[in-house]
C-alpha cells in the first residue's frame, strides 16, 4: 500500500504545482488587465459620448455624494425633444420597460419595450425601481429622490445592493427645437477595506459602461423611431 502511494505522490505533486501555476498565471493576467484599464482606458470610458460641457455641467444629485472614486458622465445626442425622450426614461425597470440593454441579464429574458407604456408613466420622487425578481417577489435597487419632469431626475442605489449609496443622475438638455443631449452621471464611493472589495469594484468599474452605453443607445433608437 505504501509503495502504491509513493508511486502516485510525484504525479500528485506535479498536478498540484501545475494547478497553482495556472491560478497564479490567471491572477497575473487579471492584474495586468486591471493596470492597463486604469492606466489607458478608464478616463476615456468614463466620459463616453460626453463633451467637456457635459462633464463640467452640474447635475441634479451631485450634492448627494461628495468626492466619489467613480464620477462617470456619458451622453448621446438624440433627434427628439426632451418631452419625447422623457417617457422612455421614466418607464425603465425590471418588469416594466426593461433597461433597453441586455434583456437576458437585467430583464429576466423579457424584451425591453419598444413603445410607451401608459401604466408606467407616473414615476415620482420617492418611488423605487425594480431591478429583478427573487422567489416570485420583485426586489428594488434604486429610489427616485428628486426630479424635474421632462428635464432631469436622480436615482440613488439602495443600501444592501452592490452599488448601495451611489447616485445615477439623468439630464435632458435641448440643443435646438429638434435635438437633445441625454446625459447620465454615475457617482460612487468604493469599499477598499478588503481584497474582495477591491476586485469587486474594479470589475464593476470596468464593465458597467457596456450596460450604460447600451441603455443610452436603446433610448436614442426608440425616441428617434417616432
Amino acid at each position: 500500500m505504501l509503495s502504491y502511494i509513493s508511486n502516485w505522490m510525484p504525479i500528485v505533486r506535479r498536478a498540484a504545482t501545475a494547478l497553482i501555476l495556472n491560478i497564479l498565471s490567471w491572477l497575473l493576467y487579471l492584474a495586468v488587465l486591471i493596470v492597463l484599464y486604469f492606466a489607458c482606458l478608464r478616463d476615456m470610458q468614463m466620459t463616453w459620448g460626453a463633451t467637456d460641457e457635459d462633464v463640467n455641467r452640474p447635475m441634479m444629485g451631485d450634492e448627494l455624494l461628495a468626492n466619489p472614486e467613480m464620477n462617470a458622465t456619458r451622453a448621446v445626442e438624440i433627434n427628439a425633444t426632451p418631452e419625447e425622450i422623457w417617457p422612455w426614461m421614466v418607464q425603465i425597470g425590471y418588469g416594466k420597460a426593461g433597461f433597453y440593454g441586455f434583456d437576458n441579464l437585467d430583464n429576466g429574458g423579457n424584451p425591453s419595450a419598444y413603445h410607451i407604456l401608459p401604466e408606467h408613466q407616473d414615476l415620482k420622487a420617492g418611488d423605487s425601481i425594480p431591478g429583478g425578481e427573487w422567489e416570485g417577489k420583485m426586489f428594488h435597487i434604486l429610489e427616485v429622490t428628486d426630479m424635474n419632469p421632462d428635464r432631469e431626475m436622480v436615482w440613488v442605489f439602495l443600501k444592501g445592493t452592490p452599488w448601495g449609496g451611489g447616485t445615477w443622475s439623468w439630464g435632458l438638455y435641448p440643443i435646438d427645437n429638434q435635438r437633445t443631449r441625454l446625459v447620465t452621471r454615475l457617482r460612487q464611493k468604493y469599499d477598499m477595506s478588503s481584497f474582495q472589495g477591491v476586485i469587486s469594484w474594479s470589475m464593476i468599474d470596468a464593465i458597467e459602461i457596456l450596460m450604460m452605453r447600451t441603455t443610452l443607445r436603446g433610448i436614442k433608437m426608440r425616441a428617434e423611431s417616432k
